[in-house]
């Protein structure tokens, strides 16, 4: 979002706010009289309160000592207390300062509260979380929790970190969301950090294909099912790369299970779409220093997730007698959650392994029972009181079994293929996430870092790790359940129990690599091991940037960082590599054009690489998209469809089988090959792109262009169209509205050197001049240095201001 001055954006934001509610109906009309007023009002935001002095002073009595805070120049706070107490006090507080509105509005997200926020239009939205379990689940894990000294400690200090600020605020220096939904902050509490962490683990793990996969395995059977959707693929690198020996077979060919047939499933049903992408994923890796030119490890990492103001992340350095560490936090959470400190770093990707289950109920028809292992079981049952604004509450019955909750019942059939269906989360039992961040910030070595990941449960996350004394490692962790051959991946039967996992997967036998041969590893969302793994699994696993990256780090012996930074940033997709040959030697050349072929030429050049101007990537991008359609429109005509194959199995049959019976489109009289899907694919391509260059769009980044949506979807407070390079199936990972949302390198040594980046700004005030200020260097692939200070003095010479907090 480009200012044209700084005393001259937030009138204007606040003038374009309001011709639209007066122009559009909206889900609420704010106290018009109120917001305008010049001297309390939306026009106040503009101002960075508390970064405009050098020194500030506040007065904090519930803290044991002085916390001195440190402002680097693009506004990192660096937090310095005597101890831990303290230190997390004063992250509650900063955190509240820089994001308070982004961090309550979450908490509402998460618990199903949007209703008492807006008129209309979020009840359904609200009743979902409710059903899901989302508040219910952070509850069980505050009372887990509260167990543990050592983290309730932290995060009560947080708390009261937040509602110092909190207690200090008036209308006027109000967040601007505030003023203009018409509400007020509530106390923080505990409860409202462990929502936040809930809410990061459904953006994880909130999605499933169990009713899918269980109607396609019927209507194509085992065989049919298993070349098109294949659970595992050994083309791909794994996190673990380690061979134990013999293979599972149950993790390359999935039987059908004998339970799963036409009366158990009730096929013929349309099911909806998640709005959950699975493709929100991440890359890290590490190399030892063998592989660099310091001698010294790098580690790097780059989660993708949904791009939005305020960013999901907020950078910040923690310092207390026991830790220095620095990197990103949640917004309302203590801790750092990705980072590094004197010793060590760590980083995160999505486990991608499935951990939601559906379960089909029998239950009479008055909700009182459940059939279960041949008995009728009372059903659980709650009344969660759903506040509306300007409303009288919506009263829910929530039915629970043994399962977990049943989502959708007669009362809300919002999705009816799920009816009757109970869902089983690992999402919705008690976990105790922060104390395995807190002990992360402290580590000093691999045992250390061990010794923290052990109790992490949910999602299952890939942790990267580098230590200074050149030890890499990495582990797929959480709660993974033992499994039989199949289980998880379709609807399974809610009348018996021997459908309910109910063991684990020891923290040992967990995929896990240590100090590798080949001096690195890596996690792109990939499957976790090799076929010969010895428990069954399934998830949503990815291919293309796993092979992109293990390509790279073998070739390369002399690594420094910006060698890593210019692999962060490599905008080559392997897969159309692979696959462009592939196309063009099965196109009949024949039937194209003088253009045509031409165009065809201009591409057969291309290396793969979406990058910004790139001329070529979308006239592929087009032609591979219509090979697909015109190929699996078989599959497209079932109602219940919801997923392709992967591009690897449609490659795989134009090169392997060209005469498979996928390729004759429906409709015509041809009996089609892969030749001739691909040729008319290329023909309507070409088409279609000619038309778009005559109307001036060329280059990828005219097609790839990035939405950084404000989280109340006010376009005036986000950034639209903003041209960029990138694709899913590269490491650069960025698409419409997602993408790499922190980019962190850092080289371990005597003294840690470590560069980063995230789309947004420090500030959640649209006002300030620091609430989109990284964006631009971001979508052009520049880099700050981390300013980690390894004393409080380095810190004070540095600042461009500071707080004392006594």
């Amino acid at each position: 979002m480009n200012k044209p001055t700084s005393n001259f954006l937030f009138p204007l934001i606040a003038l374009i706010i309001l011709v639209f509610a007066l122009s559009n109906k909206m889900f609420f009309v704010p106290p018009l009289g109120k917001l305008l007023d010049p001297f309390i009002g939306g026009a106040q935001n503009d101002k960075d309160q508390n970064f405009t002095g050098t020194k500030l002073a506040i007065n904090s009595p519930e803290l044991n000592d002085s916390v001195q805070v440190y402002f680097d120049d693009r506004k990192v706070p660096h937090i310095y207390a005597e101890n831990n107490k303290d230190l997390y006090y004063a992250q509650g507080y900063v955190s509240a300062y820089l994001r308070l509105w982004q961090m309550d509005f979450t908490t509402y997200a998460s618990a199903g509260r949007l209703s008492e926020i807006f008129k209309d239009g979020f009840l359904e939205y609200d009743r979902v979380k409710r059903r899901v379990g989302m508040i219910t689940a952070a509850k069980k894990s505050l009372e887990l929790i509260e167990k543990d000294p050592e983290t309730i400690e932290m995060l009560t200090a947080y708390t009261k970190g937040v509602n110092a600020y909190i207690k200090q605020l008036n209308y006027k220096n109000m967040p601007f969301e505030y003023k203009f939904l018409d509400y007020e902050p509530e106390p923080w509490s505990n409860l409202k950090s462990v929502l936040i962490m809930k809410y990061m683990a459904n953006t994880m793990t909130g999605y499933e294909q169990d009713l899918s996969m269980s109607n396609m395995m019927l209507a194509l059977g085992e065989e049919k099912f298993n070349k098109l959707f294949p659970n595992y693929d050994q083309s791909v690198p794994p996190v673990m790369n380690t061979s134990a020996g013999k293979l599972n077979n149950s993790l390359i060919y999935t039987k059908k299970p004998e339970y799963l047939d036409n009366s158990f499933l009730s096929s013929g049903t349309v099911i909806s779409k998640s709005t959950y992408n699975p493709k929100l994923g991440s890359n890290s890796w590490a190399v030892s220093g063998k592989k660099t030119k310091s001698g010294f490890p790098i580690l790097c990492n780059d989660p993708h997730l949904g791009l939005t103001f305020p960013n999901v992340w907020v950078e910040m350095q923690l310092s207390s007698p026991e830790m220095n560490v620095y990197g990103v936090s949640i917004p309302g959470a203590p801790a750092i959650i990705i980072g590094f400190n004197e010793k060590i770093a760590w980083g995160i990707t999505n486990g991608a392994t499935d951990v939601r289950d559906w379960y089909k109920l029998k239950i009479t028809d008055d909700y009182k029972k459940y059939e279960y292992d041949g008995k009728w079981v009372n059903l659980k049952q709650t009344i969660e009181e759903i506040k509306r604004k300007g409303q009288k509450s919506f009263y829910d019955t929530v039915y629970t079994t043994i399962q977990g909750p049943i989502v959708i019942d007669k009362s809300f059939p919002e999705t009816p293929e799920l009816l009757n269906h109970a869902l089983k989360w690992e999402l919705q039992n008690p976990s105790n996430e922060f104390l395995t961040f807190h002990k992360l910030n402290k580590a000093k070595n691999y045992k250390d870092y061990k010794e923290a990941i052990k109790t992490y449960s949910c999602p299952i996350q890939n942790f990267t790790f580098a230590g200074s004394d050149n030890t890499i490692a990495i582990n797929h962790q959480g709660k993974m359940s033992v499994r039989w051959a199949g289980e998880g991946r379709f609807v399974l039967d809610g009348t018996k129990s021997s459908h309910v996992p109910t063991k684990y997967i020891p923290v040992d036998s967990l995929p896990q690599e240590l100090n590798p041969v080949s001096n690195y590893v890596l996690s792109a969302n990939q499957q976790p091991t090799n076929a010969d793994y010895p428990y069954y699994y399934s998830g949503f696993y990815s291919k293309t940037r796993a092979v992109q990256i293990n390509k790279m780090l073998q070739k390369e012996d002399k690594f420094d960082i910006p060698k890593m930074e210019a692999m962060q940033l490599d905008n080559t997709n392997p897969f159309a590599v692979e696959a462009l040959p592939v196309l063009i030697r099965k196109i009949d050349q024949g039937k194209l054009s003088t253009l045509q072929k031409k165009e065809l030429l201009a591409l057969s050049s291309w290396k793969g690489t979406y990058n910004i101007n790139d001329e070529n990537a979308e006239l592929y991008e087009l032609w591979w998209k219509n090979v697909q359609d015109y190929t699996w429109d078989e599959l497209k005509s079932y109602t219940f469809y919801e997923k392709s194959p992967d591009d690897n199995v449609l490659l795989s049959f134009i090169q392997k089988d060209p005469s498979n019976v996928y390729f004759d489109k429906l409709g015509t009289s041809k009996k089609e090959n892969a030749g001739d899907i691909i040729t008319e694919a290329f023909l309507v391509a070409t088409t279609d792109y000619n038309k778009m260059k005559k109307e001036g769009q060329t280059k990828w980044g005219d097609f790839n262009t990035v939405n950084i949506m404000h989280l109340t979807n006010i376009r005036a407070l986000s950034t639209m169209n903003l041209p960029s390079a990138g694709h899913p199936n590269t490491i650069n990972a960025t698409s419409k509205s997602w993408g790499p949302s922190w980019r962190m390198i850092v080289e371990l040594g005597d003294r840690p050197k470590a560069y980063g980046i995230y789309p947004g700004g420090q500030s959640g005030n649209p006002g300030s001049k620091f609430y989109d200020s990284f964006v631009s260097d971001w979508n052009h692939g520049k880099y700050y240095e981390l300013q980690f200070f390894m004393t409080k003095a380095e810190a004070k010479k540095s600042a461009a201001n500071s707080w004392s907090l006594k």
